[in-house]
């Protein structure tokens, strides 16, 4: 009998971390757009007082936040402090309280509000908030130290000493440092007694079809007396209000404390769409406490690991990825509209369904992309590399664990996240790597046990390891392997050692330069395929790299970049990515006969690797869109059409995604 592992709820604890909420406009202030800034080398701006309200920043220089200074040409690839003034308006009134939001900011910060300071925080792509109300006056001013140094104690930075005769045993950063306020940054306004952050969690009952939705908030009081508040929670589709027959919750909230207000109710079978990567449908909570309402969206889908295979749904995940270095030209780690629109849509169109994304957290624009547009997604905190000294030091450790709060507490209504991932390539054969692993996949359980907990492994499949107890894959809920080369013999190695658990290649691929020509790389990525078909235990398969990307790391190229992407940086499509976006359709789309005017086109659900059930899918030719049926892996449907011309075929996800363009 196999064994399996459904994923249910578990409440936890909410910790200090910023959430992610959609906001009443008139309580969200944009303090986006014109800013002064300065580097600060010798870093005098502290002792000298830049931070006060009298001085004189007039004569530095204009930016506008986001800003990543490291892609200026006057502070190009900057590695130090640096200084964000601005000013602006708005006191407040009554119990109202204003918090300070940053959503990233690389990669330390401190901050002061009218001189007094407001507090600080440390890592580059986790949210953080302020209480600045004590602060506030009529008129303000805002000083924002920044730092995007690296050392041995950043995560991700230097490496401690090691005793190894690799060359990178002592590099750093794998990419480059951006430094700025990278992400938005604005003011909230809430009440004193305020909904802090929501989670929600969603469990369909697959056989019924029903679902059980529960909420928890955690409500918090900033006020200097005990409150009471009445908690009110609603699920909508749509416009459409769904009945789960739970009541108010009554609450009583002692000065500086928080409590939980839970709601738990059944949704019928009739309200029930599930979300999944072809039709990702979504809900809206709304929750109420007082004058204050915030509202989540989710998705109602199942996650479970059942024997080898990873179920979305109850049905089987078998999807190409891709990991995409917050890298481009001009902009560095900042997100555009403009790149996350290209970025997503052309992996989308390359059907790189689940995908460990980043090496750090991901923002909170792309998740919402994914999520609206359905994309799976692995996140990750910063352990890259880390070394044995460094996994073992409480402060380390401590500092992983604020990250990973950070990233859970913001992510975890996000239906596109299926998985959180605790590292990328550290020795996970030591004793501090396995204790690593086993302690921290702890900890997001306690914070989130609604996802599945993997890490990125570079020593699983090494002919070293014997025993499944000498590797800390032990502990994960599926094995994921960075495998460049010789993938079905790493793969089946694994497969001995690991028998009873999923595999996921994290990372496989090829330098542009590495090999004599893209069409060398196009026949290494189809024999990489012709291995990945033959192991009915492969979840999923994730590029190295979509994009390439600038890196200050041994090997990189004189121009900067380390040129492993699938496009180039200013996205221009390579072979590779064409190649990539048929080898990774869900179909195979070939002609069948053909006569004067008519032709027979056969479309068949791939039953190997990657692999789904394909609904509400298309087929375009010669001008004709044709809907094809519903086909489980395996199923195959052939369509006759009149011709008039060539025969330019396109195969069309929902959502108008063009997964698959060929001549036949």
């Amino acid at each position: 009998m196999k064994k399996i592992f459904v994923l249910f709820f578990l409440v936890a604890i909410f910790g200090n971390s910023a959430a992610s909420q959609h906001h009443d406009p008139k309580a969200k202030v944009d303090l986006g757009g014109n800013w002064t800034f300065a580097l600060d080398p010798v870093r005098v701006g502290e002792t000298q007082g830049w931070y006060e309200p009298g001085f004189n920043s007039s004569s530095f220089d204009k930016v506008k936040v986001p800003h990543c200074f490291s892609t200026d040409p006057r502070y190009y690839l900057y590695t130090g402090s640096a200084w964000y003034f601005r000013e602006f308006t708005g006191s407040v009134s009554g119990n109202e309280h204003s918090f300070l939001r940053f959503d990233a900011v690389f990669y330390k910060a401190k901050v002061w509000v009218n001189g007094q300071l407001a507090g600080s925080h440390e890592g580059g792509y986790t949210p953080f908030e302020l209480d600045i109300t004590h602060l506030l006056k009529s008129r303000n001013t805002l000083a924002i130290q920044v730092d995007n140094s690296w050392d041995t104690t950043t995560i991700p930075g230097a490496k401690t000493n090691v005793s190894s005769a690799s060359i990178n045993s002592q590099q750093v950063y794998p990419w480059i440092n951006y430094g700025g306020i990278i992400r938005p940054v604005y003011i909230i306004k809430r009440p004193a007694v305020f909904v802090n952050n929501v989670k929600i969690t969603a469990d369909p009952d697959l056989e019924k079809g029903s679902a059980v939705i529960r909420i928890i908030a955690d409500v918090r009081n900033s006020s200097a007396e005990t409150s009471s508040r009445a908690i009110t929670a609603a699920v909508f589709d749509g416009d459409k209000k769904i009945n789960l027959s739970w009541k108010q919750v009554n609450i009583t909230v002692e000065a500086g404390a928080a409590k939980t207000a839970a709601f738990v109710g059944t949704m019928a079978k009739a309200d029930v769409r599930l979300w999944n990567q072809d039709q990702p449908h979504l809900y809206k909570v709304s929750v109420t406490c007082g004058d204050q309402t915030v509202h989540y969206n989710f998705g109602i889908r199942k996650v479970e690991v059942n024997g080898v295979h990873v179920l979305l749904n109850g049905e089987p995940l078998k999807m190409g990825g891709c990991n995409r270095p917050l890298d481009y030209p001009g902009s560095g780690s900042m997100e555009t509209d403009e790149v996350l629109q290209t970025d997503m849509q052309l992996i989308k169109g390359g059907s790189m369904e689940l995908s460990r994304i980043n090496h750090h957290a991901a923002s909170e624009e792309m998740l919402d992309w994914a999520d609206k547009n359905g994309l799976l997604i692995i996140t990750e905190p910063g352990n890259w590399q880390l070394t044995p000294k460094q996994m073992s030091d409480t402060m380390m450790r401590r500092k992983f664990q604020q990250q990973m709060r950070e990233m859970t507490e913001r992510d975890w209504n996000h239906p596109s996240v299926i998985a959180y991932s605790v590292g990328n390539e550290f020795p996970s054969q030591t004793e501090e790597g396995r204790a690593w692993v086993r302690d921290m996949k702890d900890f997001v359980k306690s914070l989130d046990d609604s996802r599945l907990v993997t890490f990125a492994s570079m020593i699983v499949f090494r002919d070293f390891i014997k025993a499944p107890e000498e590797e800390a894959s032990q502990y994960v809920d599926f094995v994921s392997a960075n495998i460049y080369g010789d993938h079905l013999l790493h793969l089946e190695r694994i497969h001995k050692l690991y028998p009873g658990k999923p595999i996921y290649v994290s990372e496989f691929g090829w330098r542009t330069d590495g090999v004599k020509n893209e069409e060398e790389r196009v026949a290494r990525l189809k024999k990489a395929m012709q291995d990945f078909r033959k192991c009915d235990y492969l979840i999923g398969a994730s590029v190295w790299t979509f994009n390439d990307y600038l890196s200050r790391f041994p090997g990189t190229n004189p121009n900067g970049y380390r040129p492993w992407g699938l496009v180039s940086p200013q996205r221009e499509k390579r072979g590779m990515y064409l190649a990539w976006q048929e080898e990774f359709a869900p179909a195979v789309v070939e002609l069948i006969g053909r006569t004067t005017g008519r032709a027979t086109i056969k479309v068949t659900a791939r039953k190997d690797f990657p692999s789904y059930t394909l609904r509400g899918y298309k087929l375009k030719c010669s001008d004709q869109l044709l809907p094809l049926n519903t086909l489980t892996p395996g199923q195959s449907q052939e369509l006759t059409i009149e011709i008039t011309g060539g025969m330019q075929v396109q195969l069309i996800k929902p959502g108008g995604f063009v997964i698959l363009e060929k001549k036949l």
